[in-house]
């Protein structure tokens, strides 16, 4: 009964059942067992702070932050001091030492709203720390749970040609059908407004199966302008799938090194550790801090309210990602983040986050250029 009344959108405490009642933020069964916290959106065994905690800081502005070692900072020294004291640290820094150092870091926490609240989260996120932690612990689990059948069919592909790939990449057998140039994909494509750019062209070229034109294509920046937003595949007479098609060549791009030869394809190294650094760290592309004020004062006032408010007001929406939760942008649990991570491996993301740092490599020494000045050059 108590449940249905509550789906009914009773949200305000007088309002829910009687066999529930209000104490201290948190709603409690009558007999004492802890029921669902509005604030928080707590998972199940969460631990939770004392309700009179002696220690709970009123704004995450209270917690001043130290002046930053090199290795946490986000900032290009461009080949100063900072990057090769950076590189030393981390180098002489173990696998276990550098993964232990960084989760006792992200554990760290304080009583704020209620709740815990973890500070370092924001300090260690796109750090070349966390960068390095990431490369060691990816190769770890690659070690621990070895090849899943997709990474060995992606390092079996590397070796073929790319005709072979688009004959035999599920996604690209499933993409291309029959293409007869009517250009209805170039007629309602965003991208090709804006950019010289053409995706009736790439599925000619990809239907030609001259190896040497596909990749010449593999090596420019056209590949990258596709936005992914399939307004192309909804036009098409014959049903082909041209985003998708341009999504399986980045793919092999990626895995033969090609993306490094144009300015948007070496961007994928700042996109893997970016966005893919906060899908193994944080369990969502998006870590809320990534739009810095600074540059982006065209949003107006009210966007610099927000950036200079920004924890308070994730917390009263009820997710901060800097907070424990099971909301939307809150800190993931330990046990999720760790099945989202065994999804990536078995699904053969490892070869392509691979390569991309091979490559990267191999780029910034051609450059004469330290890795963590590379990331930011690119």
């Amino acid at each position: 009964m108590a449940e249905k009344e509550i789906k009914k959108g009773r949200t305000r405490p007088e309002d829910w059942p009687q066999d529930l009642y209000w104490k201290s933020g948190t709603y409690r069964e009558r007999d004492g067992k802890a029921s669902l916290d509005p604030q928080r959106q707590c998972y199940l065994g969460q631990p939770s702070p004392p309700e009179d905690a002696l220690d709970e800081i009123d704004s995450p502005s209270e917690i001043l932050e130290e002046d930053l070692e090199p290795w946490f900072s986000r900032e290009p020294s461009w080949h100063g001091r900072d990057a090769e004291k950076c590189r030393q640290y981390l180098d002489n820094l173990s696998d276990e030492e550098i993964i232990d150092e960084y989760y006792k870091l992200r554990d760290e926490k304080v009583v704020w709203g209620g709740a815990y609240y973890y500070p370092n989260i924001k300090k260690l996120f796109l750090t070349p720390f966390e960068r390095e932690k990431d490369r060691r612990e990816i190769a770890l689990w690659q070690k621990k749970y070895g090849k899943s059948e997709t990474e060995k069919w992606y390092e079996e592909a590397r070796n073929k040609s790319c005709v072979w790939w688009i004959e035999n990449h599920l996604v690209a057998r499933h993409a291309l059908h029959s293409c007869m140039s009517c250009g209805s994909c170039a007629s309602v494509c965003p991208a090709a407004e804006f950019y010289d750019y053409n995706p009736r062209l790439i599925m000619e070229t990809v239907q030609s199966k001259d190896e040497e034109k596909i990749i010449e294509l593999l090596k420019a920046d056209t590949i990258w302008y596709c936005a992914q937003c399939g307004t192309c595949k909804l036009r098409c007479p014959r049903g082909n799938n041209p985003f998708a098609l341009i999504s399986s060549l980045r793919q092999l791009s990626q895995l033969k090194g090609y993306h490094v030869y144009s300015t948007r394809g070496r961007q994928q190294y700042t996109g893997r550790h970016l966005w893919g650094g906060n899908y193994w760290n944080r369990g969502y592309c998006l870590y809320f801090r990534n739009i810095l004020l600074p540059f982006h004062l065209d949003f107006g006032p009210r966007f610099a309210r927000y950036a200079l408010n920004k924890d308070e007001i994730y917390r009263r929406v009820g997710g901060c990602p800097d907070m424990d939760g099971s909301m939307p942008g809150r800190k993931v649990h330990p046990d999720t983040l760790h099945e989202i991570r065994r999804c990536w491996q078995v699904g053969g993301t490892f070869p392509l986050w691979e390569q991309i740092e091979k490559y990267a490599q191999e780029q910034a020494r051609e450059w004469d250029m330290d890795i963590d000045d590379y990331f930011y050059k690119v």
